[in-house]
């Protein structure tokens, strides 16, 4: 499948005329409880020759493609860097994937250290606490719900506990949530979870567990009542500026994107 994704992203930087700077994957796989047919959700930031963007019109800045079980979806880069300022959590786990198919040099490396002056806990616990409360909705409808719905709730919920107690960017990886629990016997059931998982498919309906969902309402209730008390952050424009000028005018023929 990575041949077929290397192929895939090749033929949209000839297809669009753009280079494109970094190719990670988001969702299931790179949260770590992947089903064997999960898709791949392959996401990436590019950018177009420096006269795309001297113009007064206003241009389609992303990028849409879904083959199979291959979906990809792109941000100019311009859109990438505005979304950042605002902390939108979205890109904050395209650079934190830990699966990467291609980057240009050091671009992730160079904008994950910028990003770090970027991220709004309050915007972030926004994110990942109304995306749990609809995910809540959505495995309450029934005794039985689809274990990829749990997982997706699971997580939110833990994130949002994450930015509470930690102030910080909330990891991408499942695992790396999982000490927030201080249960151990629910961690260990939650790993169960995460092998049952591996083995069936985005189909499959699991029995709710009480346990589980008790926790859940408690943590969600416990974010909810504290996120006045998180702060809230917009960073200066300048140096997100002087990044987007240092990319888009650079010669994309001097630099080869590194297939990780």
């Amino acid at each position: 499948m990575k041949i077929q994704i290397l192929s895939a992203l090749q033929q949209l930087e000839k297809q669009y005329n753009i280079r494109i700077l970094l190719a990670s994957e988001t969702g299931s796989r790179s949260w770590g409880f992947p089903s064997p047919d999960s898709d791949y959700d392959v996401r990436f930031i590019y950018c177009h020759p420096l006269d795309w963007y001297l113009s007064i019109d206003e241009k389609k800045d992303t990028i849409e493609q879904l083959v199979g079980e291959l979906d990809l979806v792109g941000w100019d880069l311009r859109k990438s860097l505005r979304l950042m300022r605002k902390s939108n959590a979205a890109l904050f786990e395209r650079l934190q994937s830990p699966i990467v198919y291609r980057q240009e040099p050091q671009f992730r490396e160079e904008l994950l250290v910028l990003a770090g002056e970027y991220f709004s806990c309050r915007a972030g616990l926004h994110h990942y606490l109304s995306m749990a409360f609809r995910y809540r909705q959505i495995c309450e409808e029934s005794s039985e719900v689809r274990l990829k719905d749990y997982f997706y709730l699971l997580r939110t919920c833990l994130a949002s506990l994450w930015i509470v107690e930690k102030r910080s960017v909330p990891p991408m990886e499942f695992r790396e949530l999982l000490p927030l629990i201080r249960d151990k016997a629910l961690q260990a059931t939650l790993l169960e979870l995460v092998a049952l998982k591996a083995r069936v498919d985005e189909r499959y309906v699991h029995p709710r567990n009480p346990q589980l969902d008790s926790y859940v309402k408690e943590i969600m209730g416990y974010c909810e009542g504290r996120a006045a008390d998180v702060s809230k952050y917009e960073g200066s424009i300048a140096p997100l500026n002087q990044f987007f000028q240092k990319i888009a005018s650079a010669d994309g023929a001097a630099k080869t994107p590194e297939p990780i």
